[in-house]
């Protein structure tokens, strides 16, 4: 991607967190929010996914979306025998408030040379307060309890500024506490389980109970 580009291209969500900020969660989803005009974005996007499925063995379709735009990517490696699938999923109209870039280190064999953009852990935080008011989906309780693990601390400011961009109204922390109550064990496993490591997974029932008094014990608002 051009290096003018990429700087309007703002890596966010749960795979960030991972590669970014080291979470112990993987994510099946790469999330970005945009600073351009969607018109503009999809005739640059497709330009480049083009490109990618001439040079390699990648192919790639949109899929339906409420809000932004969401792509399949589907890659199938030389030396594999199955394909591997990417979600690629764009948002609009949202400013990134706490910019941030960083080079991307693995344990891959891989050297990353190129700045990522991307969002700081405390605006990555308030995307996910803002995630757990408007859905139960248990990586979002995962995520908030890796972060507030990680020493970061919840900004008031940039909360109300997310939730303006859903039209909610001001939040609690006793509401906050409320929607943690509501998620339950079953869903949070189902939803985590593909997604941690093998030695985590036989515990997640236990981890459930834990993260739900360490977010009680620990948020702040």
């Amino acid at each position: 991607m051009p290096k003018t580009k990429a700087k309007i291209f703002f890596f966010k969500g749960g795979t960030s967190l991972h590669l970014v900020y080291k979470s112990p969660r993987f994510s099946e989803d790469l999330d970005f929010t945009v600073q351009m005009k969607e018109k503009e974005f999809l005739n640059f996007i497709q330009k480049i996914l083009l490109k990618l499925s001439k040079k390699e063995n990648f192919n790639f379709k949109e899929k339906k979306s409420i809000a932004g735009k969401k792509f399949l990517l589907i890659f199938k490696p030389l030396l594999l025998s199955y394909e591997i699938f990417i979600n690629l999923d764009f948002s609009f109209g949202e400013k990134v408030l706490e910019p941030q870039k960083s080079i991307i280190e693995t344990n891959f064999p891989i050297i990353f040379t190129s700045y990522i953009y991307h969002l700081s852990k405390e605006e990555i935080f308030a995307e996910k307060i803002r995630a757990l008011l408007t859905r139960f989906k248990g990586r979002d309780l995962y995520d908030l309890w890796f972060l507030l693990s990680q020493g970061v601390f919840l900004k008031k400011d940039l909360v109300r500024e997310k939730l303006k961009y859903c039209h909610l109204e001001k939040i609690t922390k006793e509401k906050i506490l409320e929607r943690i109550k509501k998620c339950s064990k079953r869903n949070f496993i189902l939803d985590v389980r593909p997604f941690v490591s093998a030695d985590q997974r036989s515990k997640l029932g236990e981890f459930f109970d834990y993260i739900q008094k360490y977010l009680e014990k620990n948020l702040s608002f």
